[in-house]
């Protein structure tokens, strides 16, 4: 955080001042002090070009100014510059670029000098940026709540980008049953993934296609590991529900999940071999009976932390999903039901009841609504957190690596003014492990304008278990302008008032901190806890620095929890989609000459961040930065969401009012 100096306010700022501010005794304040700078220069501001610090004002509104001094403080260089020409230029050396400041004092004609007026290089959003600390912690890792394998000292891996998208459901079952006591396959759905391999430094050997009419990924998967299953199970695309119980029988039975077009394919071009058929077209009738068999005979051996919403969500021929694998490997009680719908509700329950969850106990995929969040109304009043993750591919192999603990920094508190404004900003939905592994992870592969601006990236705690190779590939590449931080609620994402009705949310809450605070982060957001007593609770237990809160209160009630044990809570604030949001977001905050304002903004990533698949997420950040600062010079500083509750904390421990 750049150091910020003591000074008068300039006639523009304190006319913006005027027309925002909300207190007409802050007004009659700055409509007073406004009288007393008219010896100061106006919509002072300094960019980069080519090189080179071009520093811009408007001279004062007296009529004796016979010059303006401008110094940059960095080298000490000074220039003196005719009333009128409104213009000083530096040299810039580009290592020094994020750090610069200048200072702009008026001469009048009597030689009497005004007060200084300090600016900063546009780009440099930061106040000053602060040195990151080496990531490894000797801390224990949490673990025990997800599913892990041996890893293997090679993978195969399996392009499957050309294959048909109902085949890539058979292969991603096939890989979790491979999977299940070592991490010997891994499926290519994109590049990136093979560019994660290369990131993690993993052993690996592309196998090449089989030759087929079509499908060569599988083709190949299914020549090289044909021996190891004992059944081809064939599902019906018209019951639906029939997918979730061939991936638990596929898991338990040494099964591989096909159509009935895809048996064909299997028979006529690459051999059942030993394989049986198991045919479950019609073996029920109902699907209440399907899982009612389902219950007595699969949950008894099924994983007992983890289950999975993972059926198959409209788009299942256009966009399949890629969290089968991890189901499989795992085990885990795989369902598809609607949590609004009384039917569906009575098996759940039954379910639920039969595998009487504990604490700390996963569900994965994605609900079946529009809004699959609200599967936490169900799952979490059985002791069962969400960790959404529909898109998340190998996952069965990325959970084989030994589990890992981090270490960021903490917070260091700036020097708040008033007449400021203090902004943190935050990427969404890193709680979703399938964001960390795709959308976030692409925005630290392809920015090259990450650091600029400093960025809370919100990521999933559960990581250290369940791919610690993917949480370490963000500490490691981080700039000293970014933090990690947690993702609503913590390690998992729950519904704070419907998980307390399980009455083992005092449970959670330890649980949870102990994972926050391994995985390293000092931030969490919170979602969905409206109720005081349970927002007070998760403040008193959190074991972090700063809880940002996303209820539905906020926009209403606000709470009465501000800084409750050293825990700092704020807005998260507005949600930013499209370019325009952010600068229309800053400019609605009125600014006060009497104290500090402290404010936060939630960019949603996969809107704000792209443009189609293009990487846009800082060039457009930066762009809205700029305006902001050009209209409002001198009024935003910026920092990481840690340093943003540092200086809160040190500003109310001298007797500031937040």
């Amino acid at each position: 955080m750049m150091k910020t100096f003591t000074k008068r306010i300039s006639i523009m700022s304190l006319l913006l001042l005027t027309l925002l501010t909300l207190s007409c005794k802050e007004q009659e304040a700055a409509a007073a002090d406004q009288l007393n700078n008219v010896d100061e220069v106006r919509a002072p501001r300094v960019i980069e070009i080519d090189g080179k610090a071009i520093v811009t004002w408007i001279d004062p509104y007296a009529a004796d100014v016979q010059a303006v001094v401008v110094k940059d403080l960095q080298t000490g260089e000074a220039q003196t510059i005719e009333s009128g020409v409104e213009k000083a230029v530096f040299e810039m050396p580009q290592n020094d670029a994020s750090a610069y400041q200048f200072e702009l004092k008026v001469v009048n004609k009597a030689q009497s000098i005004s007060l200084g007026v300090i600016i900063r290089l546009v780009k440099n959003w930061a106040q000053q940026v602060h040195d990151a600390i080496d990531y490894h912690s000797t801390a224990t890792p949490q673990q025990g709540l997800f599913f892990r394998n041996k890893p293997a000292s090679q993978v195969n891996v399996f392009d499957i980008r050309k294959d048909d998208n109902i085949s890539k459901l058979s292969s991603a079952v096939m890989q979790g049953v491979i999977n299940q006591i070592q991490a010997t396959c891994y499926l290519l759905w994109e590049d990136q993934h093979l560019n994660q391999l290369v990131d993690a430094g993993a052993p690996h050997t592309l196998v090449a296609g089989a030759t087929a009419s079509k499908n060569p990924g599988f083709a190949s998967l299914y020549k090289k590991y044909r021996d190891q299953f004992k059944y081809l199970i064939v599902w019906d695309e018209n019951e639906s529900w029939s997918w979730s119980l061939a991936q638990m029988i596929a898991a338990q039975e040494k099964g591989i999940p096909v159509t009935a077009t895809m048996k064909d394919f299997i028979e006529q071009e690459l051999g059942l071999g030993s394989l049986q058929v198991m045919d479950i077209r019609g073996r029920w009738a109902s699907k209440k009976d399907a899982y009612d068999w389902a219950i007595a005979q699969l949950a008894p051996h099924c994983h007992p932390t983890l289950c999975f919403s993972g059926g198959l969500r409209s788009d299942y021929k256009d966009n399949p999903w890629r969290l089968y694998d991890y189901a499989a490997a795992s085990k885990g009680f795989v369902f598809w039901l609607d949590e609004t719908n009384a039917a569906d509700q009575t098996i759940m329950r039954s379910i639920f009841d039969k595998m009487n969850y504990p604490v700390g106990s996963s569900v994965m995929g994605y609900g079946m609504n529009e809004n699959g969040d609200e599967l936490n109304r169900f799952t979490n009043t059985h002791n069962v957190g969400f960790v959404v993750s529909d898109y998340y591919a190998n996952g069965s192999y990325w959970c084989s690596f030994p589990g890992k603990a981090f270490q960021q920094r903490q917070g260091i508190a700036g020097d708040v003014q008033s007449g400021k404004i203090y902004v943190a900003i935050s990427l969404s939905d890193g709680d979703n492990i399938q964001f960390d592994a795709n959308s976030l992870y692409q925005i630290f592969k392809e920015d090259a304008h990450r650091g600029e601006v400093p960025l809370g990236v919100t990521l999933a705690a559960g990581l250290q278990e369940l791919n610690p190779k993917l949480l370490e590939f963000y500490y490691q590449h981080r700039t000293p302008n970014e933090e990690l931080t947690a993702g609503p609620s913590g390690f998992q994402f729950i519904y704070g008032d419907q998980y307390a009705q399980s009455g083992q949310y005092a449970e959670w809450l330890q649980m949870n901190s102990k994972w926050l605070q391994t995985a390293g982060f000092h931030t969490v957001h919170l979602w969905n806890t409206d109720e005081q007593m349970y927002f007070k609770q998760y403040m008193e237990n959190s074991g972090v620095d700063l809880v940002l809160d996303g209820s539905d209160r906020t926009s209403t009630n606000g709470s009465a929890y501000k800084l409750v044990n050293g825990v700092v809570r704020a807005d998260q604030g507005t949600h930013c989609r499209a370019e325009g949001d952010v600068y229309r977001d800053l400019m609605s905050v009125s600014p006060s000459p009497r104290r500090p304002i402290f404010h936060h903004i939630y960019l949603l990533t996969n809107y704000y961040g792209f443009e189609g698949k293009k990487v846009v997420l800082y060039e457009r950040l930066i762009r809205e930065l700029k305006r902001a600062e050009q209209d409002s010079p001198n009024t935003f500083e910026f920092m990481l969401p840690m340093d943003l509750a540092a200086s809160i904390k040190e500003y109310v421990a001298n007797g500031g009012i937040y």
